[in-house]
């Protein structure tokens, strides 16, 4: 009887430290406990299928059907593998051949993203993203067969967003990494500062028209959003959430005759005006956790000559994962990492 009950006795001791930990987080980040419980002693494993997978709009070129050709890449689904503990999230990406259509069409594309995401502090967080995407075709509103591919186009894109998070009783981790469950209703409003650098180069070049070489563009955009969490019951929620902001781009085009060899440069700088609206609903439960989200983005530019390296789209994101418990050579990294860096 005596070694049950000793068991029974660390037991109500973890329970307790945990119960400690919890109380000494929300006090030391002013937030009431109530409203937030975190996964911080867990590694947190993601999987999820999206269709976050972009198109774009360059102007000006000589083709017969107006003044834009949109390139379209081969694929419209990518798979994400992420890994969170702790303050730190790493994410990658791909699309896998199976989704493709078919390549003697439409060519053959390949993906790959990478990206982290950490928080400076319990409410201002960074993202970093790193996206390369190659093989394109261009859109036909006729759909003329063969399409006209663009194998070795490739656009290249990184940048990041900063944004803080006003509410501390709201919990961001809980809609985006799963660190943290949040267990009362709650929203924020979330101002954000988002910057990236695209590079799009060709290696094709027409005999008998201009020929888009390359185009370099880079985006500030400034956002002013609100985030609401809503428990519809123990283990489910739902998040909405509406991100109204204004941009500038500015964007430089290098467009190449071959007959005559002459290159020609577009500049602009221009404005946009945008929006972004989440929605999405999941299942939490201590380890286990999925669920849907939609992304619709729009992004409106008042210049006709401008490069949209970042577009309008709607897109789905499907998602599943599991926190296991911390591997202790693992965390001792990350404690390491936590005093130099916080």
């Amino acid at each position: 009887m005596k070694p049950f009950c000793a068991y029974i006795l660390l037991f109500i001791q973890f329970l307790y430290a945990q119960d400690e930990g919890e109380l000494l987080h929300a006090k030391m980040h002013k937030y009431d406990p109530n409203y937030r419980i975190n996964y911080f002693d867990k590694m947190i494993f993601k999987i999820d299928i999206n269709s976050d997978v972009d198109n774009y709009t360059i102007p000006n070129l000589s083709k017969p059907f107006g003044n834009e050709s949109r390139f379209v890449p081969n694929q419209k689904t990518k798979l994400r593998f992420s890994f969170d503990y702790k303050f730190l999230g790493l994410f990658v990406s791909y699309s896998p051949n199976f989704y493709a259509k078919d390549e003697s069409i439409y060519g053959e594309t390949k993906t790959l993203d990478l990206s982290f995401k950490y928080f400076y502090t319990d409410r201002l967080r960074q993202e970093v993203d790193f996206k390369i995407t190659k093989g394109f075709y261009v859109e036909s509103p006729l759909q003329l067969e063969p399409l006209d591919i663009y194998p070795q186009l490739e656009i290249r894109t990184i940048g990041g967003k900063t944004f803080y998070i006003l509410n501390n009783n709201f919990s961001y981790r809980a809609f985006e990494n799963m660190t943290e469950r949040q267990v009362k209703n709650a929203g924020s409003f979330i101002p954000s500062v988002g910057y990236y650098f695209n590079r799009l180069k060709s290696k094709r070049i027409d005999e008998t028209e201009k020929s888009l070489i390359k185009v370099y563009s880079f985006d500030a955009i400034f956002q002013y959003g609100y985030m609401h969490n809503f428990i519809l019951s123990r283990k489910w929620f739902a998040t909405l959430g509406a991100h109204p902001g204004i941009g500038l781009n500015r964007s430089k085009s290098y467009l190449y005759e071959k007959n005559i060899d002459h290159e020609t440069i577009l500049k602009s700088t221009n404005m946009n005006f945008n929006l972004d609206l989440n929605l999405s609903l999941g299942y939490n439960n201590k380890n286990l956790f999925g669920g849907i989200k939609s992304n619709f983005r729009d992004y409106q530019y008042d210049n006709s000559k401008t490069a949209e390296l970042i577009n309008s789209k709607l897109y789905i994101d499907f998602f599943i994962g599991y926190r296991f418990k911390e591997n202790k050579k693992i965390k001792k990294v990350f404690e390491l990492l936590e005093k130099k860096i916080f």
